[in-house]
């Protein structure tokens, strides 16, 4: 298959400052695995962030293997915008360049329309080498909306990854609305394109949202690095990690992931400091590993009602990729009472280490913990409590889940992430209708039953 794949989000992630989450990872990986496919002669394309993904491109081993299709025009616009937002100090944040540039002079209201002159300027003008869309039966925007030049192209099957709709169902989780989110929907053609979800509860959420057919939606189930997330049984290295960061040498519980909202840590503090009150437990402190998101403020002022615990919980911010593994693999549990997940990365990277699981039974995390974890409501307090209470007092408990914790993460992996794709690819050639959800793997499938789909 002539397959086109949109790496645009990899360029904005080369930028400074730009968090590098799982929907990057998913981008990135699925790029290397569609390269190592042998049903995919694969194109790059960037339909947004020309210079930028080109800049990504050139600087990546692993995706120069497979050519990277840029109009002219396109590196043009993409290098006039770049510029222009270097001046205006929208690029990398406020910084010398444009404090020394005569664009200090110009007020915040000229700041904004020009910035919305160079994204217009950019949507105006094609963005691939028409030689390359001419072979491409497939096209993949990985996050942004597909673009006028590949919609005037009737015989090319158009694909769309929608990873949630938190800002739609849940704006109070999100600082603004998503206006590429927005994009992406509002562009969707239900009759023509296909959509790729992380998970069954994202698929039912896009079809409740959409009103698309259902056979039309492709569940395609991330991974996690196991680079970076893997069992650490080294007690001297996870000693060593601690003292890094300050964490002194007792049990801890841990949760990871950016400290916003959506995440409900609040809930996790206010049962933790119930816990050991009641319990009059001595020797257990909470870590919380990442950075500040939205709202992260509401959480430390959550821990400021605690004042006899302040030195039990702790804020490590953003932790070295060497050194998760052995925090993760240190924890007595990870705790993760989520309100909402597209699919729930951080459980997924807990259990890889062989960490005991409990998290909230919504959205798409009884497909990622499946039965391997405790998963309770996101509002139940007394179940939380006595999830980890149990975990806390019961050695055999622990030992069990950390088992479950590890065989449940088998079941992911990014070679199944890109078998499962390429499926879904040729399901809308025609060449397999086979496909239930996208998924041909009958341990993925299994996670759609308990999803309810």
């Amino acid at each position: 298959m002539k397959v086109v794949y949109d790496i645009s989000l990899l360029g904005a992630g080369s930028r400074r400052g730009y968090p590098r989450g799982g929907i990057f990872r998913m981008v990135e990986n699925v790029a290397v695995g569609l390269m190592g496919s042998a049903d995919c002669d694969t194109v790059f394309s960037a339909v947004r962030n020309p210079i930028e993904s080109l800049r990504y491109w050139r600087g990546s081993p692993e995706l120069r293997g497979a050519p990277l299709s840029l109009t002219s025009l396109s590196k043009l616009a993409g290098g006039q915008k770049l510029l222009l937002k270097e001046m205006l100090g929208l690029e990398n944040g406020s910084g010398p360049v444009s404090r020394r540039s005569l664009f200090r002079f110009l007020t915040e209201g000229l700041r904004r329309p020009l910035a919305g002159i160079t994204r217009a300027l950019e949507a105006r003008l094609d963005p691939i080498d028409r030689r390359d869309l001419s072979q491409a039966q497939i096209f993949h925007s990985t996050f942004y909306a597909i673009p006028q030049q590949v919609r005037r192209e009737k015989r090319i099957k158009k694909f769309v990854t929608i990873y949630d709709l938190i800002p739609i169902l849940y704006p109070t989780f999100c600082p603004l609305q998503n206006q590429d989110l927005l994009s992406v929907l509002e562009n969707v053609n239900e009759e023509e394109d296909a959509i790729l979800c992380v998970s069954q509860s994202t698929k039912n959420d896009v079809c409740d949202y959409l009103k698309i057919e259902p056979s039309r939606v492709f569940v395609v189930y991330p991974a996690a690095s196991r680079e970076l997330f893997y069992p650490c049984a080294d007690e001297g290295r996870i000693s060593a990690v601690r003292r890094k960061y300050g964490i002194p040498d007792k049990p801890f519980l841990l949760t990871l992931g950016r400290l916003e909202a959506r995440r409900n840590i609040n809930h996790a503090i206010r049962c933790f400091a119930r816990l050991v009150q009641q319990e009059k437990i001595k020797d257990l402190n909470f870590v919380l590993i990442g950075s500040k998101g939205w709202r992260y403020e509401d959480i430390f002022r959550e821990i400021s009602h605690y004042g006899g615990l302040k030195d039990r919980i702790f804020f490590t911010g953003h932790a070295a990729d060497e050194d998760l593994a052995p925090l993760t693999s240190g924890a007595l549990a990870f705790v993760y009472p989520s309100f909402y997940e597209g699919f729930g990365l951080p459980p997924l990277e807990a259990m890889q280490c062989g960490a005991p699981v409990i998290a909230s039974n919504t959205s798409s995390l009884p497909e990622v913990v499946g039965d391997a974890g405790i998963l309770t409501a996101p509002s139940d307090a007394d179940a939380l409590c006595q999830a980890i209470l149990n975990v806390y007092r019961n050695g055999s408990l622990r030992e069990e889940l950390s088992k479950r914790s590890m065989e449940q993460a088998k079941q992911f992996s990014w070679e199944k992430t890109t078998q499962s794709m390429v499926r879904a690819y040729r399901a809308s050639l025609g060449n397999d209708i086979t496909s239930k959800d996208g998924q041909g793997d009958p341990a993925l499938r299994s996670f759609d039953k308990r999803a309810g789909g």
